[in-house]
């Protein structure tokens, strides 16, 4: 791992981290991004993140769990390959509608619950209630546009490589 790639490692932990996900898992993501094979087993994660294999293990279990890696078994080898293949996180993106659908239903029954409540009893749930509508909703909607628009990107580059987010910024400035 270069330098640069450490610092950028050690930022999605820490970014991760702020979001309450173990910064490690943050760590093994990134490293799984960037990384050559793209394939890695724990052992070769814990040596590149110089980490304990029960933090890699800990971290493989959270990331697979949440979609965010693949886990896989080659045939004749008892140990397990993880990646982040191409598509994860675009299939992550996908699911985020469902995710707010359960919470309009939760708190569409935890309002039928609170039918006979002053309406100021039952203003702070009406409030998650709303936010939770607008985002199963609109989310999908933006997340398909902006997939949309990054598939005619990839179509539309020579080089088959996508325009990187500062590269379109800059194009956009200038």
């Amino acid at each position: 791992m270069t330098d640069d790639e450490a610092v950028f490692v050690e930022e999605m932990g820490q970014y991760l981290g702020s979001y309450k996900f173990v910064p490690m898992a943050g760590r093994v993501w990134a490293w799984l991004l960037i990384c050559e094979p793209a394939e890695q087993t724990a052992a070769d994660l814990a040596e590149e993140l110089r980490a304990s294999r029960g933090a890699i293990s800990a971290a493989v279990a959270f990331l697979s769990t949440a979609g965010m890696i693949r886990r896989a078994r080659r045939r004749g080898d008892r140990r397990e390959y993880f990646s982040a293949p191409p598509g994860t996180f675009n299939a992550i993106l996908r699911s985020i509608g469902s995710a707010y659908g359960r919470l309009v239903r939760i708190t569409e029954d935890g309002l039928v619950a609170l039918a006979e409540r002053p309406p100021a009893i039952r203003r702070r749930l009406l409030e998650v209630h709303d936010a939770a509508v607008f985002l199963e909703r609109d989310l999908p909607v933006l997340i398909e546009r902006y997939l949309r628009d990054r598939e005619a990107r990839l179509a539309s580059s020579s080089s088959g490589l996508i325009l990187s987010a500062v590269d379109l910024a800059r194009q956009q400035t200038s």
